[in-house]
């Protein structure tokens, strides 16, 4: 059977191709596994763990093809490859990469949604480069810098643009007369640091004109935020990242009034950072 791997061709050495490319990685992962095997509840974890994976990569990987299309594609448009707590996968750029760059932020975006809804964190970066990928291998100057980014530079429960993909989407804003209205625009956010990050929550509002926003999965976001905070309270360094995410949760609430007001964010009391006196 010929391989739907985009990567793959028939009877051919394996080749590099310029894609958009994806390194992530689940925050706290081992001390999971770790806390887990203390608690003696590790196999309840992995079925957790498991199913929670499974829901995800239903975005990344089922139906990309609908079967009309199917038929007009000898190769699916990206490629998936998980091991454990490490996933990455990769679109072949066929032009400019307008297209591979949107499939990967809707992609990516609901992903990260569906696994932080189920209290799993992700932390990962997106490139721009040459790179090749297949059950065996992952290779390409394209994996090095996203691993780069996804280790140095995301910090945050967040999944950030490397600098080659920052340089696409600028690319792509430039084809617009007013780029405030260009698809990328929603899809991506910049943070207090100076880094593009996915704007993942986005997907809340993917359906608003038709059926309104997903205030479920939005409350569902909330709650996963805020155990986390309670959970971590008395470990500062890990609690500052759960705290970065209940300050983007409130930011996308307060950037659509129109559909979200306080009763939808995180009590600011939470996490909010400062001094107070050691008796009251």
């Amino acid at each position: 059977m010929t391989s739907r791997n985009p990567y793959q061709t028939a009877n051919q050495e394996p080749s590099l191709k310029r894609s958009v490319l994806a390194y992530i990685d689940i925050l706290g992962f081992s001390d999971m596994i770790k806390m887990s095997t203390h608690l003696e509840t590790h196999e309840e974890e992995l079925k957790n763990f498991y199913k929670a994976l499974m829901s995800g990569r239903h975005w990344l990987q089922e139906n990309q093809l609908t079967p009309t299309t199917l038929s007009l594609f000898s190769k699916d448009l990206f490629t998936l490859k998980v091991f454990t707590d490490n996933i990455i996968v990769g679109w072949p750029v066929h032009d400019d990469g307008e297209a591979e760059l949107a499939q990967a932020f809707f992609r990516l975006g609901a992903f990260q949604l569906q696994l932080v809804n189920q209290g799993y964190f992700l932390r990962g970066a997106i490139s721009v480069g040459d790179a090749y990928i297949d059950e065996f291998a992952v290779f390409g100057n394209a994996l090095i810098e996203a691993y780069e980014g996804e280790s140095k530079l995301a910090r945050d429960p967040r999944i950030i643009l490397s600098p080659s993909a920052i340089k696409m989407v600028k690319s792509h804003l430039r084809y617009y007369a007013e780029e405030r209205i260009a698809p990328h625009v929603s899809d991506v956010l910049q943070d207090t640091d100076g880094q593009w990050f996915l704007n993942y929550l986005a997907c809340i509002l993917w359906a608003v004109d038709e059926e309104g926003p997903f205030y479920a999965e939005l409350e569902l976001h909330k709650q996963a935020v805020e155990r986390k905070l309670q959970e971590y309270k008395d470990a500062p360094s890990i609690w500052s990242k759960y705290a970065w995410a209940a300050s983007y949760h409130n930011y996308f609430c307060e950037s659509h009034p129109e559909h979200f007001n306080d009763k939808h964010k995180i009590e600011i009391e939470l996490f909010r950072s400062k001094p107070r006196k050691i008796v009251s």
